[in-house]
C-alpha cells in the first residue's frame, strides 16, 4: 500500500527506522544533544525559533491564535478553503473580531484587497492566513507582500503552513508559522511545531500546554516544560538531514515536478486557479470522488477525498513523502481510465 495522501505521508525507510527505538528519558543529555541537532536544523528551514509541542497541525494553529490574538481584537482571515474555514474558527473561538476575506474556494484574494481591506478598518492587529489550503491543493505565494502590508498596517503576520513547509518555502521572516512534522517534513504524526520571530503578546490565559512562553523560557537550554514527542523528534532528525542533505530548493523542485505531472495529465480539472496550484497537495473535481479512492485503494494506492464543501466532488492526490513519478504514473493511467469509461 501506498500512501499519495495529505498526511501522514510515505514515510522513508530510513525515517522509520530512526523513530521505531525505546525513546530516552527527555531529562537525559542524550536527548537533548537530539533535541538541540532537531532545532538548529529547523532554524534552517524557516527564520525564527522553533518550537516543538507534542500536537498535531490542529493544536500548533490554535497556539498561534491563543498566543498572539485577544478577545476583541480585529484579524483579517484569508480563506480558500476548508482548513481557512478552520483557522477562522480557532480565531473567533478566542473572542476576536475576524474579517473574513475570500473569493472563492481554491482563489487566493489579491494583496491590495487585503491592503484596501485593513486601510478601511484601522486598527488590525494581525493578518492570518494559510500557505497552503489542504482542502483545495492551493498556495498562497504572495507572502512576501502579505509581511510588507502587515508591517505599514502595523500587524502580525501569522501563517498556518501545514502542508506547505518545507516544500512550499516560506523565504521572509514571518511574525509566527504553524505547521506539523507529518507532512513535508516526512515524520510522524504527533509533532506541532511553531517558528516564532515575535514574542507571545496575549493578555488573557492560554492553557498550560500551549503557553509559548513557557517553551520559549526552556529553549535556550534544549529542554520543553513538559514531556516533548520524543519519537517525532528522533524521526525528525533523519528527515532533516534528507531534506537539507538535498538543499531547499532541490527539494521544493522535486515536489513541484511531482505536482505538474498531475495536473498536467490527469484528466480532471483541478480545484485551485492555474496561478496558485499546490505543488504538495492537488485536488481535482470529480462526480465520482467515492468511487476512484475505492478503485486506486483497491490498487494499492491511498488518496483523499475532498473535504467541506467538496468533499463529495473532488478528490486530494498528495506528493509528499516517498512518492516516485512511477507511482504518479500508474495512479493517472488508472484515474484516466475510470473517468473515461
Amino acid at each position: 500500500m501506498k500512501l499519495l495522501t495529505p498526511g501522514p505521508v510515505q514515510i522513508p525507510s530510513e525515517v522509520i527506522k530512526a523513530f521505531g527505538r525505546q525513546p530516552l528519558f527527555h531529562k537525559l543529555q542524550e536527548f537533548k544533544d537530539v533535541f538541540r541537532d532537531v532545532l538548529e536544523k529547523l532554524s534552517k528551514v524557516v527564520p525564527g525559533t522553533p518550537i516543538i509541542l507534542p500536537g498535531t497541525g490542529t493544536l500548533a494553529v490554535d497556539t498561534m491564535v491563543y498566543n498572539y490574538v485577544n478577545p476583541g481584537e480585529k484579524v483579517i482571515a484569508l480563506t480558500y478553503g476548508e482548513f481557512g474555514d478552520r483557522l477562522i474558527e480557532s480565531l473567533e473561538s478566542r473572542g476576536a473580531k475576524v474579517f473574513k476575506l475570500s473569493i472563492g474556494i481554491g482563489k487566493v484574494p489579491p494583496p491590495d484587497m487585503v491592503e484596501d481591506l485593513g486601510k478601511r478598518l484601522g486598527d488590525v492587529v494581525a493578518i492570518a492566513l494559510v500557505h497552503n489550503e489542504t482542502g483545495a491543493g492551493c498556495v498562497n505565494r504572495y507572502l512576501d507582500k502579505l509581511r510588507n502590508i502587515a508591517s505599514s498596517l502595523g500587524a502580525l503576520l501569522l501563517i498556518d503552513s501545514v502542508s506547505g513547509i518545507p516544500a512550499e518555502p516560506i523565504s521572509c521572516d514571518v511574525d509566527v508559522v504553524a505547521t506539523a512534522s507529518h507532512k513535508a517534513f516526512l515524520a510522524p504524526p504527533g509533532g506541532a511545531i511553531l517558528f516564532i520571530n515575535t514574542e507571545p503578546r496575549t493578555k488573557y490565559p492560554v492553557p498550560r500546554s500551549m503557553n509559548l512562553s513557557k517553551f520559549l523560557e526552556r529553549i535556550k537550554d534544549y529542554e520543553t516544560p513538559y514531556t516533548p514527542p520524543i519519537n517525532v523528534v528522533y524521526g525528525l532528525s533523519t528527515s532533516l538531514d534528507y531534506i537539507l542533505g538535498m538543499g531547499l530548493e532541490n527539494y521544493y523542485e522535486i515536489h513541484r515536478v511531482r505536482a505538474e505531472y498531475l495536473y498536467s495529465n490527469l484528466r480532471l480539472t483541478p480545484v485551485a486557479e492555474s496561478s496558485c496550484k499546490s505543488y504538495t497537495v492537488t485536488a481535482f473535481y470529480t462526480s465520482s470522488a467515492k468511487e476512484i479512492v475505492d478503485m486506486l485503494r483497491g490498487c494499492g494506492y491511498v488518496i483523499a477525498s475532498g473535504v467541506g464543501s467538496i468533499k463529495d466532488i473532488s478528490i486530494r492526490i498528495g506528493v509528499m513523502g516517498d512518492v516516485s513519478i512511477e507511482d504518479l504514473k500508474v495512479v493517472t493511467e488508472l484515474v484516466n481510465e475510470y473517468v473515461g469509461k
